[in-house]
């Protein structure tokens, strides 16, 4: 809403910002409101970003401040910010506190659902006056989202395990907007009813579950690949996923990360989860008819 010049937002903490001017330095920790900033020609305006901010490529030279969960309070006080945006579930509210006593406009933002992620870009669209580019953005991934997810999935739908790591074994519970990607993708997440983000599990509570497919994500390292994990696996034959030989790889960019790119995770896991869907998911993506 605005009170004459001023603007005021409300963020996922129930703080109230006020802003009489747009900011023109911003501080992204977090990568996924980073891409966001990208998505809405914004990424011009951040003067640092989180470890692991590294896209759009614009973003790759800016000084980084810490990781979503440990901050470097003092640099991010020496760079000056109009505007720090922070992740929910991974920013020390003793951080977001220490900066707010410094008068340091502080947003926290939530990403647990696909929603958040829209409900993200129109917010830093009105904080920003990128609105038009952050509706254009957000309807063009509600379009596809909501077609991908509205496909007439054949069944029981498959189910899935998606495998972040091994010691101890975590996967994605009910709080994680992954859980949303794979149930709309066609698929029904194992795991989906752990009230957690990602909950830890036993092998054997894995084995008892049953998944008939195996995710996994490319790019975080040998250990947490498919390829490092898959030893570990196979050794568990009477998981039908192993049996045969159902594994899942994506990018761990577009799936770990509540941005603008996981319409593409949705795309690849509703394909891999229904191959007689590819065509119709393809020209989806594409702005085809079907």
């Amino acid at each position: 809403m605005k009170v004459g010049k001023t603007k005021a937002l409300v963020d996922d903490t129930g703080f109230s910002l006020h802003f009489n001017n747009p900011p023109r330095r911003i501080i992204s920790v977090s990568p996924s409101v980073t891409e966001i900033l990208g998505v809405i020609n914004a990424d011009s305006l951040l003067v640092g970003v989180s470890l692991y901010s590294y896209y759009p490529s614009s973003v790759k030279g800016l000084p980084k401040v810490g990781s979503y969960v440990k901050p470097n309070i003092e640099q991010i006080i020496s760079l000056n910010p109009d505007l720090v945006v922070m992740s929910y579930d991974g920013a020390p509210r003793s951080d977001v506190n220490k900066l707010r006593k410094l008068k340091l406009k502080v947003a926290v933002l939530r990403s647990e659902k696909f929603s958040d992620i829209i409900k993200n870009i129109n917010w830093l669209g009105k904080v920003l006056e990128r609105q038009k580019k952050a509706t254009e953005v957000a309807g063009y991934l509600e379009s596809r989202y909501a077609q991908i997810r509205s496909l007439d999935w054949e069944t029981p739908k498959p189910a899935a395990f998606y495998s972040i790591a091994l010691d101890p074994i975590i996967s994605v519970g009910a709080k994680s907007f992954i859980n949303d990607l794979i149930r709309d993708a066609g698929g029904m997440n194992i795991t989906g009813d752990i009230d957690q983000a990602y909950p830890k599990l036993t092998i054997e509570s894995v084995i008892a579950r049953s998944p008939d497919i195996l995710v996994f994500s490319t790019g975080m390292g040998n250990a947490l690949s498919m390829e490092g994990q898959l030893p570990f696996w196979q050794r568990w034959k009477n998981i039908p996923a192993v049996r045969d030989q159902r594994f899942v790889q994506v990018d761990h960019d577009i799936i770990n990360r509540p941005g603008p790119r996981v319409i593409k995770a949705l795309a690849l896991l509703a394909q891999q989860f229904h191959p007689e869907k590819a065509m119709a998911i393809q020209r989806i993506m594409k702005n085809e008819k079907p």
